[in-house]
């Protein structure tokens, strides 16, 4: 079986030569051993590409590609043996799948890719994970056979909710000293809204910090936050000397961000203006809402009574990481996905069919 999984950047212009090109294509030889997914760093991509390292590691799929868009054309594996394929646009991806053929399996996450879609119909089973602000309801039930949702408004007969895969292994609660009072993950760009969450401390006892992002461009004076840019800190161990997560974002959707801080054991207070992925937060239990205006306060709230949440233990119940995959690949089954797996195999619980 063959995968192929995608997270378009914007297309590039393309060359004429994309037939020439690809008919000489040779893929760079697999990495020996792979990886398997549970023993994967943790890094960007890890929810996006757990599928396909689970199909792999279970021996259901042979081959797994992660396309992208970039100024350059190029191929190289990754540890767990995903080949990431980069393409020019949807006519350089047309041209490499008339040598190829098409896959078995497409699953295209965000705002970008609905040409691909479209022109993969009645080719492949094809999966959409679109983000809430790349406008759902005018593309739902189109495109795709199936769709991954992050906002329970947009649930029908042929959605699931989105829930990111997070290693639970790599990112997980530590009783390492607590040197700050809170942690927010995020890039800084329009939407995450630092603004909102700084303006709120400053001047106030609250510490945090933020990552990953460049000090310089912000204006943190009168607050008591550091900062630390990409491979300058460790993940885990901030979320690991951090007591509480927040969110401030409010044009994002569903970032997987949120999920690793609550996996991680630390309850988190989300803007409750973000536009997908407030199924995250269970009141009292992973975290809580928070009005924009008055975000510190509810910071403070969740400060003062941070041991009486349960993160984990609730993350592990229901958002385990095999346990969210499995339940994925019986829903794709039960849309028509022509792939169905055997009943009573290992990793196809009956209790995924709920």
């Amino acid at each position: 079986m063959r995968v192929v999984i995608a997270n378009f950047s914007p297309p590039q212009p393309g060359g004429p030569d994309a037939h020439s090109y690809w008919a000489r294509f040779e893929p760079p030889q697999p990495p020996e051993p792979r990886v398997s997914l549970f023993d994967l760093p943790h890094d960007w991509g890890f929810h996006i590409y757990s599928i396909g390292a689970y199909l792999m590691d279970r021996g259901v799929a042979d081959r797994v590609e992660f396309w992208d868009y970039t100024p350059e054309r190029g191929a190289s594996y990754l540890p767990s043996g995903i080949l990431r394929m980069h393409f020019l646009n949807e006519a350089d991806i047309q041209a490499y799948l008339t040598v190829t053929g098409v896959p078995d399996l497409f699953i295209n996450y965000g705002r970008h890719g609905r040409g691909m879609l479209r022109w993969l119909d009645g080719k492949c089973f094809r999966v959409y994970v679109p983000a809430s602000r790349a406008g759902l309801p005018d593309q739902r039930n189109r495109d795709a056979e199936c769709y991954l949702v992050d906002d329970e408004a947009f649930l029908d007969n042929r959605s699931l909710l989105y829930i990111p895969v997070v290693n639970l292994e790599r990112i997980r609660p530590s009783e390492a000293p607590k040197v700050r009072d809170f942690i927010y993950l995020a890039a800084n760009y329009r939407g995450k809204r630092h603004d909102l969450l700084i303006d709120q401390v400053r001047g106030s006892a609250l510490t945090g910090h933020l990552h990953p992002v460049d000090g310089s461009q912000l204006n943190l004076r009168r607050a008591q936050i550091t900062t630390s840019d990409w491979d300058e800190r460790d993940v885990a161990e901030l979320l690991q000397t951090s007591r509480i997560a927040v969110y401030p974002g409010d044009n994002t959707s569903n970032p997987a961000a949120m999920w690793e801080c609550v996996a991680a054991g630390l309850p988190i207070v989300i803007n409750r203006e973000i536009l997908g992925g407030k199924h995250l937060v269970v009141p009292g239990v992973t975290g809580e809402l928070a009005n924009p205006r008055t975000f510190r306060k509810t910071m403070e709230h969740v400060l003062c009574h941070r041991d009486e949440y349960r993160p984990r233990a609730h993350f592990e119940e229901h958002w385990g990481m095999f346990t969210i995959i499995e339940r994925y690949l019986a829903f794709f089954v039960r849309m028509g996905w022509p792939f169905p797996l055997p009943a009573g195999a290992a990793w196809y619980p009956e209790e995924s069919k709920d």
